[in-house]
């Protein structure tokens, strides 16, 4: 199974899985955890920076290709994705 897992950084200077993302049988993208994250993403997508068209959008139906593209939307010091894992 393909995943991907959101960082948060904490005040001692550690970092907490906040989110794991990952491919549903239908090749979806499904999300556990931090509530909010996970509304923000389904309802206003991600920047598909892979595309040559900068309003490109991906949403959860995009599957493979959205998982990959998160690491590139989130890279800041506090919240980062990791790529793509496998289990």
């Amino acid at each position: 199974m393909k995943y991907i897992e959101f960082y948060k950084l904490q005040n001692d200077g550690s970092q907490k899985v906040i989110v794991t993302c990952y491919l549903d049988e239908k090749g979806e993208v499904q999300c556990d955890g931090d509530s909010v994250l996970i509304e923000n993403l389904k309802n206003k997508g991600i920047r598909d920076y892979s595309s040559q068209d900068k309003s490109g959008q991906l949403f959860f139906k995009d599957g493979l290709k959205f998982l990959e593209q998160l690491e590139f939307n989130f890279t800041s010091g506090y919240l980062n994705a990791s790529g793509i894992k496998e289990k």
